[in-house]
């Protein structure tokens, strides 16, 4: 057995593990990433804010987002950590814990609507404000991403798993973070494909979700959750008073 036992969790039960968390120095450098391609983007489009959201800090985005069109300009490929951050996080120690735990694995190359980057990693970033329902999307499975936008054969290979590290980078214990429905795995559950108009489909999830037991996993900054494909998750609604920030990477195992 592994020092953390996390392929038990992952694979087994629960679906997924808390035990795992950045050091200081990581979490620092994820920051310092994040906060530079969300200031570099709000430039682009916003000059003449950016001053504004640089000394607020991206936690108090929710104060200023009325100054920008929230919806269009954070899309996914505007959240997509640059190859250069990307490099800087790849060499990170958890990932190297991570190796020990689960063994070789990539990770998921950029995928979203019509784009595919063979061969660059992909790790993004989501951003929720407070009190705002739609910045987190319904219960789902990464597994349903997957089949219904036949991403096996394309961001990675045929026949292969995937586990999810999901990091919180600017949260608040208890008030925001993720839903998990523990052992959600060892089921199957109705879902159906929905069109989001950009080039990919979501799927949406055919359950009363109120009897499903979805509970948000308290968790403070850099304390990841990692966990199973077939894991019913999603953002919990937040009722923080700070934006919130996370990130996801896509483990592939072959």
């Amino acid at each position: 057995m592994s020092k953390l036992d996390l392929k038990r969790k992952v694979f087994d039960t629960p679906g997924y593990s808390a035990d795992v968390s950045l050091t200081a120095d990581e979490l620092a450098v994820f920051r310092e990433e994040i906060t530079r391609q969300w200031l570099d983007v709000i430039g682009r489009a916003c000059p003449d804010h950016l001053a504004l959201f640089e000394a607020a800090g991206i936690e108090r985005y929710h104060e200023l987002a009325h100054l920008i069109d929230h919806g269009s300009l954070w899309q996914k490929h505007h959240r997509v950590l640059p190859i250069e951050a990307c490099a800087r996080i790849r060499n990170m120690p958890f990932l190297r814990l991570i190796h020990e735990e689960f063994g070789d694995f990539q990770i998921a190359e950029v995928f979203y609507g019509n784009t595919h980057e063979i061969g660059r990693e992909e790790v993004y970033w989501r951003l929720v404000r407070p009190r705002e329902a739609a910045d987190v999307g319904p219960l789902h499975a990464d597994k349903w991403f997957h089949q219904i936008n036949q991403m096996h054969g394309r961001a990675f290979p045929k026949g292969a798993l995937t586990v999810k590290i999901w990091i919180p980078i600017w949260c608040e214990a208890g008030r925001n973070g993720l839903m998990i429905v523990a052992d959600s795995h060892r089921q199957t559950w109705r879902f159906h494909a929905v069109d989001r108009g950009y080039g990919d489909l979501k799927p949406q999830i055919d359950e009363d979700v109120a009897r499903l037991d979805a509970q948000l996993v308290p968790t403070d900054p850099g304390n990841m959750i990692i966990f199973n494909e077939g894991t019913l998750h999603g953002g919990a609604f937040n009722q923080g008073d700070h934006s919130r920030v996370s990130v996801e990477i896509t483990l592939v195992f072959t």
